[in-house]
């Protein structure tokens, strides 16, 4: 899959988004990924991604192998009915700039719905130094444990906008190890929020970074933004995020910590 998702990129000039951190975190009996082999050769992928009552769909096939139906097979496979109907959102990711994904979608019943922004962090080398806690905002991280979940769950729901129904699905059935991806934002002895970084080819990924609603505007998003940088780039990684178009605020945040944008994501709203 690594070996066909760097061709793909390269023939496509593209980045594709297929969350390799579910990937890796998939129960074999899952059955979620679906694949397409031919003399021996995977050519195609289409990975299934829940996310609470909404699923995000991507894949990619083989440029020797398109134009002959095997990427709708592989969607009329993963969005059969049963599929269809245990969510209440599907969304279908592709590469904003992919030339062979906007005419397929067009023609797919689906309809144009948001853009994210992926943002990597780049120092500016004739700016001044921010110091990690600026303004004298302390905040500590610590590692998130079982019994941490519906403190998780709560900030999902700030954050996001998920049901208590949508957070407790998610995270229950998460092991001990999993829970423990995540950091907790702690402030004056008190979580205030929480954050995730996946590591993986000498790229840090910001996921699922929530600072709860009634400590906001206190300079602690910007204090944590700094210390993850810091961090993850003294272990010689790159750091990254993504942001939704439509949450300007975020955005604000993150430009003067030091993210740029440097591609997109487009998502489409499954028709039923």
């Amino acid at each position: 899959m690594e070996a066909l998702q760097q061709l793909v990129e390269q023939h496509d000039g593209i980045a594709l988004k297929l969350n390799w951190n579910t990937l890796h975190s998939r129960k074999e009996e899952s059955a979620a990924d679906l694949v397409e082999f031919r003399e021996g050769k995977l050519v195609a992928f289409l990975g299934l991604y829940p996310f609470g009552n909404t699923l995000e769909v991507c894949g990619m096939v083989h440029p020797a192998y398109r134009r002959q139906g095997i990427f709708t097979s592989l969607l009329q496979r993963g969005l059969n009915s049963a599929t269809v109907v245990s969510y209440s959102t599907i969304l279908l990711n592709a590469p904003g700039n992919s030339d062979t994904a906007k005419p397929f979608l067009a023609a797919y019943p689906c309809r144009f719905d948001f853009s994210e922004y992926q943002m990597k962090y780049a120092e500016d080398p004739t700016s001044v130094r921010v110091e990690s806690s600026p303004n004298g905002v302390q905040v500590t991280l610590r590692q998130a444990e079982g019994m941490d979940r519906p403190l998780l769950s709560r900030f999902d729901q700030e954050g996001f906008g998920l049901t208590a129904e949508e957070t407790k699905q998610f995270y229950d059935p998460l092991t001990e190890e999993e829970i423990r991806q995540n950091e907790l934002l702690v402030y004056e002895g008190e979580a205030v929020g929480k954050i995730r970084v996946s590591r993986r080819n000498q790229e840090a990924w910001i996921y699922g970074f929530v600072v709860s609603a009634s400590r906001r505007g206190q300079g602690i998003g910007g204090t944590v933004l700094r210390q993850i940088v810091d961090r993850e780039r003294a272990g010689g990684f790159d750091v990254w995020l993504e942001v939704a178009l439509n949450n300007p605020n975020a955005m604000k945040l993150y430009e003067q910590a030091g993210f740029r944008v440097c591609r997109s994501q487009d998502y489409y709203a499954f028709l039923r």
